[in-house]
């Protein structure tokens, strides 16, 4: 049965602070097919199911424990809903394969998601990689940055 925009909402919510701030990927709000639409780390790949989530989400959370999701901004409307997000985090695992920093990092992004009867269908992210290597070290700063 389909939901409304503020149930959709509701449990996109209750998804996302629960993986990201507890680790937990609560497959029971997701489809059985339900497709992550990822691009991290320069690879882009659709796999359906909670392992990419799980991925994520796990790879994250070892490199940075104490990870802690905020959401800036929430619109939904029909079976769509976008967040606008910042995470922030101390990188004592390591990030996207580097050595530990022991810096406390904080990045945001955007996630789109596409429900189906109450539960999580499609997910697209859009992450500021960029921003997060550029605190890294990684890539020098914008000009009089």
């Amino acid at each position: 049965m389909a939901l409304s925009p503020e149930e959709n909402n509701a449990l996109c919510l209750e998804f996302f602070e629960t993986a990201w701030n507890t680790g937990v990927v609560r497959e029971d709000l997701l489809t059985a097919d339900a497709l992550d639409h990822s691009f991290v780390g320069g690879k882009s790949k659709t796999e359906p199911g909670s392992g990419s989530f799980k991925q994520i989400i796990g790879m994250f959370r070892h490199a940075m424990p104490d990870i802690h999701l905020t959401l800036l901004d929430q619109i939904y409307v029909a079976d769509k809903v976008v967040h606008r997000w910042s995470l922030t985090g101390t990188d004592t695992g390591g990030v996207m394969g580097m050595p530990p920093s022991g810096k406390t990092l904080t990045f945001t992004g955007t996630t789109t998601v596409r429900m189906s009867d109450g539960k999580i269908a499609e997910r697209w992210a859009n992450v500021d990689e960029l921003g997060l290597l550029q605190q890294l070290g990684v890539v020098p700063p914008p000009p009089g940055a």
